[in-house]
């Protein structure tokens, strides 16, 4: 290398220099997060390559210090030792708040642990009067003084706070973070050792690079907040930007914009088309609404986030983004996508207690404005935030109830028309909850499903059915057999047929007892399904469909899966009474002529009971009947109407 003036080794220093100027162009070129902690991270950049040119830069010039004013080797040495402090204390500062210490501790504690920094700082801008840290004889030059490792001293302090604050909080951090603070605090300590041990070679901007490398690659690369396809920030962005502004204390709006159909245009146009338009979306949005972070979900759906949106500004901004999905957006090859958006509108006048609060008022917007037709913005009421309120205390009550195992069930009696008599029952299953009383299960069966608890609430409800026919003599009742729901996410489960069986073994249940109704909407995965419903048929399960006519029914798709029973679902057999349409006469013929039982929900009185057992129902349900029962209160009820004559 070059004829250097100082017996220094600058080969680890000089080796920093590019690589951290082309790690801070690569993160300068990406957008950042407005965050604390990116700042933090710039900062710690910035302050260790400031350090390692004030260091070569100092080392040489207190070699040559007559040839210069004292005043300027006074400068360059401050600045090297100011970085030097800053960098250390920039860097406890970014562990502080990747574990969120003081939003948890208040800003005092911030004030705190800025002090050793700021008073060695002042030490080092006092030197020239004071020779705190160093001097600058005029005769023998450069000299440290009898403070000069405090700067040390504070470095060592700030590494000791960094690894106490993440062990602290280790519980309120993912693992990758813990073990990238820890490491980097780590690697920069022994930077320390290795400063003192080999004072003639400037290692510490070596092991401050090497820090910064490992944090870039745990928590700060630009790539992991943003989504590949479409090119805009990606969902991990949105939280982490929301839960600084959260934590903060600052206010903001968020503006939805969710592709109508996407799935269904995802199929059409498939997906490489599909993300091409995403990103061609995103880009023109970029450019069209300079402030705004953007930031994909998934699903077609983006959202764009502002300190300072109002509803003013959004109905603007919706008429000119509607204006745009007017014409078809071009995708890769020249293939021309039409889409349609809907819009959705997050005030900023809205609570917001965390981010995952918002996270969920985000989704049942976009769900709520998919259901209706409204050519205007969905704005996020107080009525949805109230639904979305009791859409969580439903699944704290779910999650107490299935560790509990205090879910109920209720039995639904079943009319047989040839037999004019009440012998089958739909098990149905009920959540008691002391604030919320007894909540619906078209509430909590969709809470089950998206949590995922819903295979333990099929399991709970299977054993308690099996309960109850080994507590209930079934043929003294007059009963053949009970029904038990469901859900799609069941039927996926390989492993169903087994647990099933073992759950009916452990009761001594036959399992010609109990039939399963499946809904259409579990019949989206004919393979799987057909070979789950064989499996379970061989050990004696039977299957009745649920709910036909309440979906897509496919008809050939349904025929071909060995159901023994249809039940038709209660809004195609209202619309039968209540207009002068004749569909539910050719089914009922259809599933005649196939020789398949046919079960008719929501018979309310005798002349629909009596109008469909003459079109060849075999069975009827509804409050015409009774009502959904507790255990005790239907074997009362089937006891009490043995002899009743409901069709005369």
């Amino acid at each position: 290398m070059g004829n250097w003036l100082s017996a220094y080794n600058y080969d680890f220093a000089l080796a920093t220099i590019p690589v951290q100027i082309i790690l801070m162009v690569v993160y300068y070129l990406r957008r950042q997060l407005p965050t604390k902690k990116s700042q933090y991270f710039w900062l710690v950049m910035v302050m260790n390559l400031f350090m390692t040119v004030t260091d070569i830069w100092a080392c040489e010039l207190n070699e040559v210090w007559q040839e210069y004013p004292l005043s300027f080797s006074y400068g360059l040495n401050m600045a090297y030792f100011i970085s030097f402090i800053l960098r250390g204390w920039a860097l406890f500062a970014y562990a502080a708040e990747v574990a969120d210490a003081p939003k948890r501790w208040g800003n005092i504690f911030s004030r705190i642990m800025t002090l050793p920094a700021l008073i060695l700082v002042v030490m080092v801008v006092s030197t020239p009067w004071t020779a705190a840290i160093f001097t600058m004889d005029p005769v023998s030059g450069y000299h440290n003084t009898s403070m000069y490792y405090s700067i040390y001293y504070c470095t060592w302090f700030y590494i000791l706070a960094s690894l106490g604050v993440v062990f602290y909080w280790r519980r309120e951090m993912s693992l990758k973070l813990q073990m990238g603070l820890y490491t980097g605090n780590i690697i920069l300590a022994v930077g320390l050792v290795m400063r003192h041990s080999f004072m003639n070679t400037l290692v510490t901007s070596f092991f401050s690079l090497l820090v910064i490398l490992i944090i870039y690659l745990t928590a700060q690369n630009p790539d992991s907040f943003r989504d590949r396809k479409v090119d805009v920030f990606n969902r991990a962005a949105f939280s982490e930007m929301v839960t600084e502004f959260i934590l903060s204390g600052v206010p903001f709006s968020c503006l939805g914009i969710c592709v109508k159909d996407y799935m269904l245009y995802k199929a059409v146009y498939s997906t490489e088309p599909m993300y091409a338009s995403l990103a061609n979306i995103g880009a023109w949005l970029n450019a069209q609404f300079k402030g705004f972070y953007i930031f994909y979900f998934g699903n077609g759906q983006l959202v764009l986030l502002n300190q300072s949106l109002d509803y003013v500004d959004v109905q603007g901004m919706t008429k000119s983004i509607k204006e745009r999905f007017l014409k078809s957006w071009h995708a890769n090859g020249g293939v021309e996508v039409p889409l349609d958006v809907d819009t959705i509108f997050l005030s900023r006048s809205i609570p917001k207690v965390d981010v995952n609060s918002v996270e969920i008022c985000l989704e049942r917007a976009f769900s709520e404005v998919s259901r209706i037709d409204n050519p205007e913005v969905y704005v996020v009421d107080e009525m949805l935030l109230e639904k979305i309120n009791r859409q969580e205390k439903i699944k704290i009550a779910l999650g107490k109830a299935l560790r509990n195992g205090s879910l109920e069930i209720n039995l639904q009696p079943l009319y047989a028309v040839k037999q004019n008599k009440m012998n089958v029952a739909e098990v149905l299953a009920r959540l008691y909850d002391d604030e919320l009383g007894y909540i619906p299960p078209q509430e909590f069966i969709p809470i089950a499903e998206k949590s995922g608890n819903i295979m333990e609430l099929g399991r709970q409800i299977f054993a308690k059915t099996c309960h109850f026919i080994s507590d209930y003599d079934l043929a003294a009742l007059g009963i053949d057999f009970v029904t038990v729901n469901l859900s799609p996410a069941q039927c996926m489960n390989k492993g169903l047929g087994e647990e099933l069986d073992r759950i009916a073994r452990r009761h001594k249940i036959p399992l010609h007892k109990i039939r399963l109704e499946i809904t259409e909407s579990a019949t989206g995965d004919m393979d799987t399904l057909a070979s789950q419903m064989q499996k379970m048929e061989n050990i004696g399960v039977r299957f009745l469909l649920d709910d036909f006519g309440a979906g897509t029914s496919n008809l050939v798709r349904l025929l071909n899966l060995p159901f023994s029973m249809v039940k038709i679902d209660m809004q195609l057999v209202w619309s039968y009474f209540r207009s002068s349409s004749n569909m539910l006469v050719h089914i009922m013929k259809m599933f005649c002529d196939e020789k398949i039982s046919i079960i008719v929900e929501g018979v309310e009185d005798k002349h629909m009971a009596q109008t469909l057992a003459d079109m060849g129902c075999e069975y009827e349900q509804g409050y015409y009947f009774s009502p959904p029962l507790p255990v005790d209160e239907f074997v009362a009820f089937i006891e009490k109407h043995r002899n009743t004559k409901w069709l005369e």
